[in-house]
C-alpha cells in the first residue's frame, strides 16, 4: 500500500513537471511570436499639442506635414534669431534639434556666426511668413524676413528663404542641412 502511494506521488510530480515544461514551451513560443510581430511593426507617435490644434505625427522614418512645418519654423527661428548674448543657448538648442551626423557642422556654423556678430556688434531676428514642407523628402522651405541690428539700431529687414532637410531615426527627427536659398530657387 505504501509503495503504491509513493508510486502515485511520483507520477503526480512527473505529470506536474511535464505540464510545467509544456506551459514553459508555450510561453517561449508566444514571446517569440510577439517579438517577431513587434519588430516588424512601424511605430508612430501622435503628439497632441497643449493648445488646440492639429496633432503631430512622427515615427519610423517619416514625419507628418504639420510636425515637419512646425519643426522647420522652430529651427529657422532658433538658428536665425541670434545675438552674441544668446549664442550659447542657440548652440545648445541647435545640438538638440540636429541629427547626430550634422551636429558638429551646425554647431560650428552657429559658433562662427556668433563670433562674426560679436565682432561687429550685430544681432538678427527671423520672422517666418511662409512654410512649405514635403513629408516625402523631409525638407522644409521657410521664407520670411531677417531683421538685422547694429547695436540697438535697426539696419535692414530683408526677405530670405531657407531650405532645411531633416532625417528621422527611430522616431526622432533631426536637422541634417540648413542653407540659404538664392533668389531664383
Amino acid at each position: 500500500m505504501r509503495r503504491e502511494l509513493m508510486e502515485a506521488e511520483r507520477r503526480r510530480v512527473r505529470d506536474g513537471r511535464a505540464v510545467l515544461a509544456g506551459l514553459l514551451g508555450l510561453s517561449l513560443l508566444a514571446n517569440l511570436g510577439l517579438s517577431v510581430g513587434l519588430a516588424s511593426v512601424e511605430r508612430m507617435a501622435v503628439l497632441i499639442p497643449a493648445v488646440a490644434g492639429p496633432s503631430w505625427e512622427v515615427g519610423g522614418s517619416r514625419a507628418g506635414l504639420r510636425y515637419l512645418e512646425d519643426m522647420g519654423r522652430t529651427v529657422a527661428a532658433t538658428l536665425l534669431t541670434l545675438t552674441p548674448e544668446n549664442a550659447g543657448h542657440v548652440r545648445e538648442a541647435a545640438a538638440r534639434l540636429s541629427h547626430a551626423s550634422a551636429r558638429g557642422a551646425i554647431g560650428a556654423w552657429v559658433a562662427a556666426e556668433a563670433g562674426r556678430m560679436e565682432r561687429r556688434d550685430l544681432a538678427t531676428a527671423f520672422y517666418p511668413e511662409r512654410i512649405d514642407a514635403d513629408p516625402e523628402s523631409l525638407t522644409v522651405t521657410v521664407a520670411g524676413k531677417l531683421a538685422t541690428w547694429i547695436g540697438r539700431e535697426p539696419v535692414s529687414r530683408e526677405r530670405k528663404s531657407y531650405r532645411l532637410a531633416f532625417r528621422v531615426d527611430a522616431g526622432r527627427i533631426g536637422l541634417v542641412r540648413f542653407e540659404e536659398m538664392g533668389e531664383g530657387e
